[in-house]
């Protein structure tokens, strides 16, 4: 009765205000609630603090994509100094601005005001200790935006092992007019000294406009002032390329037109003039294939220019068939006086120009002497037999005797036996494993020398030996016969070799297998395979 009037005054006391007012004024309650209050800030400060960084690390992102449409000299400046954070916090000032204005990036960092500034900060980095507040100090960047950043603000064209032959340097509108009025002058004397048949101070102008050229670009959105930079570049590779030509620079010639169609691969003056480069290095096969492109690029053009394109074309076409037919007659000649002078001594040419057949190696030699010595002793042989038949009044041919069979080998089983019952069959693993059994039991010295034995006891005739070789395999034979399932006798071993013959017929490793046992069978490489056909 006690305890349920307890828990009745508990019930009303936790519904009571006053309860609770009482409950947080307790010392131990406020130290939970304070701890609580720093938890709840510290975790929302650092959530903050990672909210920012984030933040700053998109930002730095969007300045850097803006940055790589700016020219060099920006790159330059802002490079040192951009993984401070005074710095990206103006630049991203001055992104929302020219965002804001519909200007671009590039312009807007141009503004007498926004370079001054940037120039400010960075004296004002770079004055040692009195120089930037802390809150103001480094900030880790990532390592592929400074790495970018420093390689186009100290932009070496090409590399600097020409490692990057694409690398340019970036310059403004106003610098970029600079350079394209340079280039037309260069241009223009270069084609002076052509008319004239200045042909080295062309091709000096030429040089010195290709190597001035191809180190600069335009700021991207400047695209008529890139395809301005990149036609007079063309132009001026196509001019170094004819200079050249005139001056028999074969090399040189090919290097310009090759570099002009990089820049337009269906230019028809650079491959018309890859074809001449072509032509005079002696390659005329190329050249020809080049010309045929020219004529497929010429069918695409007007009438009026199509035409003469093609009449230069087929003009160069026959005067390289021309070159050949005379080349040809010539060397022709020239052999054949060599060889009749016998100018690189005796026997070097025939009388027609052609040479004589390459002079045989020692075992060359040696292989067709003793096929030579082969052949005399077989018809020294038959002939006395014919003698010998004729003196003991014989007929002087006989019957031929029926052959002896061949032996049975994996991939020339007996052919009377394919559609026998068989006791058994393997598997393609079986079959690599019992080959290799029967090119161990082969190999052994004992039965090589016995089969070298067999060959020389019936003077290397080929029927006898295989009645010997029958026998002789026989002892290593049966072993492996009984080991793998197969009746230790004949029958036995036609079928063990169809069973092979499943598998080699199907499989190229297991065949090229089952001729090195066929041949280690036959007594190896001085054996008597093939020896039928002799």
């Amino acid at each position: 009765m006690v305890a349920s009037e307890g828990i009745r005054t508990m019930a009303k006391d936790v519904r009571n205000p006053e309860f609770w007012n009482k409950f947080m004024q307790r010392a131990e309650v406020q130290a939970v609630m304070r701890k609580k209050l720093k938890y709840e800030s510290a975790a929302e400060a650092a959530q903050k603090t990672k909210m920012d960084k984030m933040e700053r690390k998109q930002r730095r992102y969007e300045i850097m994509d803006e940055l790589m449409r700016c020219a060099t000299n920006v790159k330059h400046l802002i490079s040192p100094m951009f993984r401070y954070k005074i710095t990206q916090q103006y630049l991203w000032k001055v992104l929302c601005e020219a965002r804001q204005e519909g200007l671009l990036f590039c312009d807007k960092l141009r503004q007498p005001q926004v370079y001054h500034r940037l120039q400010a900060i960075k004296a004002e980095i770079t004055a040692g200790p009195y120089g930037v507040a802390g809150w103001q100090a480094e900030e880790e960047v990532e390592e592929d935006l400074m790495d970018k950043m420093v390689v186009e603000a100290d932009c070496i064209p090409g590399g600097i092992d020409g490692e990057a032959p694409d690398r340019k340097q970036v310059l403004d509108r106003r610098e970029i007019q600079g350079v394209l009025d340079f280039g037309q002058r260069i241009k223009s004397e270069g084609n002076e000294a052509f008319a004239n048949e200045n042909w080295e101070g062309a091709l000096t102008r030429y040089c010195q406009g290709d190597e001035m050229l191809k180190n600069f670009a335009a700021e991207p959105h400047l695209a008529k002032e890139n395809k301005e930079l990149k036609t007079m570049h063309r132009q001026c590779l196509n001019n170094k390329a004819n200079a050249a030509l005139k001056m028999d620079q074969w090399q040189n010639a090919l290097r310009a037109a090759d570099a002009a169609l990089k820049l337009k691969s269906d230019d028809e003056k650079a491959l018309f003039r890859k074809a001449q480069a072509l032509e005079g290095l002696g390659r005329t096969d190329e050249a020809l294939e080049v010309l045929d492109e020219v004529e497929q690029i010429a069918e695409d053009l007007d009438e009026e220019f199509r035409e003469q394109i093609l009449d230069d074309v087929r003009e160069r076409k026959e005067e390289i068939k021309d070159v050949e037919r005379r080349a040809a007659k010539d060397f022709n000649r020239m052999f054949k006086a060599m060889g009749d002078k016998q100018v690189f001594g005796g026997g070097r040419f025939l009388a027609d120009g052609t040479s004589p057949p390459p002079a045989l190696t020692g075992a060359e030699e040696r292989k067709i002497k003793a096929m030579k010595d082969r052949q005399e002793y077989m018809d020294a042989k038959a002939k006395w037999e014919l003698e010998q038949r004729r003196k003991e009044g014989k007929p002087l041919f006989d019957r031929e005797e029926p052959k002896e069979p061949d032996m049975p080998t994996p991939n020339k089983p007996p052919i009377g036996y394919r559609t026998a019952q068989r006791s058994r069959t393997i598997t393609k693993a079986q079959a690599q494993q019992l080959l290799e059994d029967l090119l161990e039991a082969y190999s052994k010295a004992d039965f090589q020398k016995q089969v070298h034995a067999d060959a020389k006891a019936v003077m290397f005739e080929y029927q006898p030996f295989l009645r010997r070789l029958r026998r002789t395999a026989a002892v290593v034979q049966e072993p492996i016969l009984s080991k793998w399932g197969f009746d230790p006798s004949e029958e036995g071993l036609q079928e063990m070799m169809l069973c092979l013959s499943d598998h080699t017929l199907r499989d190229q490793a297991l065949r090229k297998l089952a001729d090195e046992s066929t041949k280690m069978l036959y007594g190896g490489e001085d054996g008597m395979l093939g020896m039928e056909e002799a």
